[in-house]
């Protein structure tokens, strides 16, 4: 499922766009933030049947390996299409419903499913793993077979933003979400594919919100960043530093219940991936200045147990 600092993310995602772009309405902003979260799950389900695609692709390559006695089939110590992972998903019932109730095929693009596995197969990596006795176990081989050829692939990429245009943004997350089921297929007790949401109605209201009102309070925002950062030339300061800025101010200031540590941490956590190196020290320094004015000028006020003192 989506945590909250995927949540987050998309929320950035979407106000960096409405920042850009003059004529962007908020309206288009809240209504795209909603329907492009959703298509994150398409792409999500995408992204898993793409390895089932891979594994049925490998089957076939083998056995026509085997009838031309190209190599000796013994050599293939390894299968990635027999592996738990892949034998538990390509049967799993609710992921086969929801990749039908989605219409999520790869049946008009097999021929890029072709050149993924053969891309796959010519790769060093996965000639060791699967042709090589050394031990390592399948939790550890899917992960990094993933991790490689799949969302390390530039060829991968492109044919997935060439099978949807606004899948592109949310590539980062889909994966993160597959390597977490593959992750939590070998070491939890109960075995799924995530939800979208933790619960649906609660996250989709924080993402509106958390949208909503840093839109509204823009311009009071940007006082008080430009208060704090005197020092620094604000035309210099990346767009998306500024927009996380505003959005941990949002969270400060407006969500009474979410800890002003966590919301700190979160988006100091969130400048690594989509900001420039220098963005962490930086975000990390405004956003302490902040809190303590702020909190000496009583506009904090967090409610709830364990949060009047944070």
């Amino acid at each position: 499922m989506l945590a909250r600092r995927h949540l987050r993310i998309r929320v950035l995602q979407t106000l960096y766009t409405y920042f850009q772009y003059e004529g962007y309405s908020q309206a288009k902003a809240e209504k795209d933030l909603v329907e492009g979260t959703e298509r994150l799950y398409d792409l999500y389900l995408t992204l898993l049947q793409l390895l089932v695609e891979l594994a049925e692709q490998e089957t076939l390559y083998r056995i026509d390996v085997a009838s031309k006695f190209i190599v000796n089939k013994k050599e293939f110590t390894r299968s990635f299409s027999k592996t738990q992972f892949i034998s538990w998903l390509s049967e799993f019932k609710p992921f086969t419903t929801a990749v039908s109730k989605s219409k999520i095929s790869w049946q008009a693009d097999m021929e890029a499913v072709g050149k993924c596995f053969y891309k796959l197969r010519h790769n060093a990596s996965y000639r060791t793993l699967t042709m090589t006795n050394d031990e390592l176990n399948e939790q550890e081989w899917m992960q990094k077979i993933y991790k490689t050829e799949i969302e390390g692939s530039e060829f991968v990429t492109s044919v997935l933003e060439e099978k949807n245009i606004w899948w592109a943004e949310s590539l980062s997350l889909a994966h993160s979400m597959v390597v977490k089921t593959i992750r939590m297929f070998y070491t939890a007790s109960e075995k799924s594919i995530l939800p979208l949401y933790k619960d649906e109605e609660d996250d989709r209201d924080f993402m509106v919100k958390l949208l909503k009102e840093t839109i509204k309070h823009d311009k009071e925002w940007t006082s008080i960043i430009a208060a704090r950062t005197k020092n620094w030339d604000v035309e210099r300061i990346a767009l998306t530093d500024i927009i996380m800025l505003k959005m941990a101010i949002t969270e400060f200031m407006q969500f009474k219940q979410i800890p002003l540590k966590v919301t700190m941490n979160e988006y100091i956590d969130i400048s690594k991936d989509y900001s420039t190196p220098q963005s962490k020290m930086f975000i990390n320094g405004v956003l302490d200045k902040v809190v303590e004015d702020l909190r000496t000028e009583n506009k904090i006020v967090k409610t709830g147990r364990g949060l009047v003192e944070n």
